[in-house]
């Protein structure tokens, strides 16, 4: 990794609004909002030639490894990643009290749960999360970059616009699904049973995506508290409502009470959200219901759907290794259980640090400090490899000791011990992986991002994964195999595409992108506020 280029100087240009002077030429002069007086101006061209008046807020290419700038980068990624980590770790204190409930339903509730987790996964989660993705590279990049700041409100409203699309075009799955059940052959009590659930699920997955879109709003801006405040109001109604309509004998809904679980607890979630936004902080980058919402949609498509290939890759993935087993005995079967609960726990920390790393990234890209940016790439790399490896070790140091947590088999058991050091080392790849993806998405690569993923499973993970099952006859452990392969190979695809990054070319093509957008989005779009254009949507930056 090389430092960019760094020119200073000491002359400042007058400051103008975002606005393209020439649709085929644009060129900006972007305004840094800087709370000291020490502004200065970055102007782009197409030309390669072009001359580039960096901020003087950037630090110098020396000090870009320098110790005292690291540990503060460190210390600023560390504490916007916890509330992240946090509110999304809790989740899964709404989903183990839920298990629960269903199992003590009986064996077919239970088996129609399995298959409703992996049909929301592979039809609802994997297709719509690429909508938040998309939101976090483009609110994290104009919040620094456009010199009105009401442009993220219309990022959000357009994000729900196409969410709409998505969710009308896929319900017609969810609707007809028992059909897709009775196809695969499933028994018909459970394909019902399933089938009804999917059918109220749906609204519960869109309401969360909802949500999910509010939090890359909000962590586009440095906001983050608000997602432990949500929490902590939400979790106690979600546990209420799991009582009220799953355990409580009186009231019970039995297993089409699974739905209306979630979707009590995912519309808790919006509304504080929403409250919070309003109420406490959040707002000054919200400009009101604008027309703007339903043109210029292309962008998000793009970014939505590329997204979504790669959480859907990953999904089928790790989907691989559970479809797998299914032709294995029935040890084996609880073993990958456990083995994939394991590897979802590790992913889910690693989706909180993905994302701080994305917003920062683009934060930095759009106020145009190639320096820091590099910096932060550094930092991310450390951080994400020094604690990925730390789980990993505790996770081999405790592999005789941690399967007898999960069950008492002694058959599970030796299985799992077998195996957790496979688990283990994709792990720590994994979490790296995340790391490497929140930059790219940082700097709008989701599409990138995407044929890695495609190109990794089909061309290096299946084959290795068919080799590891068929020809060395591993089981369980070749099907391990070929995820590693593919999750390796992710690896070095991506860090040979950070290295080889020019930053002063992403931070044009991030200015590029800004002014194309406040091109084609006019002063007059907001219907609900006639504030002046430029500079009233400037909150003070959370470094």
């Amino acid at each position: 990794l090389s430092a960019p280029h760094m020119d200073h100087s000491n002359n400042l240009s007058a400051l103008e609004p975002l606005v393209p002077r020439d649709r085929s030429h644009p060129s900006a002069i972007i305004e840094l909002n800087q709370a000291s007086a020490a502004y200065s101006a970055l102007t782009l061209t197409d030309s390669a030639a072009s001359q580039r008046t960096i901020s003087a807020a950037d630090i110098s290419a020396e000090d870009v490894l320098s110790p005292a700038s690291l540990s503060s980068e460190a210390f600023l990624l560390l504490t916007s990643s916890l509330p992240i980590v946090l509110s999304t770790m809790s989740q899964l204190l709404i989903m183990i009290p839920l298990m629960a409930a269903v199992g003590a339903l009986g064996t077919v509730a239970l088996a129609s749960m399995n298959l409703v987790s992996v049909y929301a996964g592979l039809a609802g989660i994997a297709p719509l999360l690429g909508l938040p993705m998309a939101l976090d590279s483009l609110c994290s990049q104009a919040y620094t970059a456009a010199a009105d700041r009401r442009l993220l409100g219309v990022y959000l409203q357009r994000t729900l616009v196409v969410g709409l699309m998505f969710e009308a075009a896929l319900y017609p799955l969810w609707w007809n699904s028992q059909h897709i059940y009775e196809w695969l052959g499933v028994p018909p009590a459970i394909a019902d049973t399933t089938a009804s659930i999917l059918k109220l699920y749906f609204f519960a997955i869109a309401l969360m995506i909802s949500y999910e879109c509010l939090r890359s709003y909000l962590f586009a801006q440095g906001i983050r508290r608000f997602a432990v405040i949500a929490q902590a109001v939400c979790l106690p109604l979600g546990w209420f409502t799991i009582w009220l309509l799953l355990t409580n004998p009186f009231t019970t809904l039995g297993i089409l009470g699974v739905p209306w679980v979630i979707i009590s607890a995912a519309l808790c979630l919006n509304l504080v959200t929403l409250v919070f936004v309003a109420k406490v902080d959040g707002s000054q980058c919200w400009g009101g219901w604008s027309r703007a919402a339903f043109s210029d949609l292309k962008a998000i498509i793009k970014l939505a759907l590329a997204g979504s290939a790669v959480a859907f890759f990953e999904s089928v993935a790790l989907h691989m290794i559970d479809l797998g087993v299914l032709f294995m005995d029935a040890p084996t079967m609880a073993a990958q259980a456990i083995l994939s609960m394991l590897l979802s726990s590790v992913y889910v920390i690693g989706t909180g640090f993905a994302i701080a790393a994305c917003n920062r990234i683009g934060n930095l890209l759009g106020r145009a400090h190639p320096n820091r940016a590099l910096m932060a790439v550094y930092t991310t790399v450390g951080i994400s490899s020094l604690l990925f490896l730390l789980i990993a070790s505790v996770m081999l140091w405790f592999r005789h000791s941690l399967p007898r947590i999960f069950s008492p088999d002694p058959e599970v058991v030796d299985i799992l011990i077998a195996h957790i050091p496979w688990t283990a080392v994709a792990c720590a790849i994994q979490g790296v992986n995340m790391g490497f993806s929140g930059i790219l998405r940082g700097q709008r690569r989701q599409s990138l991002i995407a044929r890695i993923r495609v190109l990794s499973f089909i061309c290096v993970g299946f084959p290795m994964g068919a080799v590891g099952v068929l020809v060395l006859k591993w089981g369980l452990a070749g099907l391990w195999l070929g995820y590693l392969a593919g999750v390796l190979t992710i690896l070095a695809a991506q860090v040979y595409t950070v290295a080889t990054t020019d930053w002063d070319k992403e931070i044009e093509r991030c200015q590029r992108c800004i002014s194309d957008t406040a091109y084609s989005t006019p002063p007059n779009a907001y219907d609900s506020d006639d504030r002046q254009t430029s500079g009233t949507a400037t909150p003070v930056l959370r470094d």
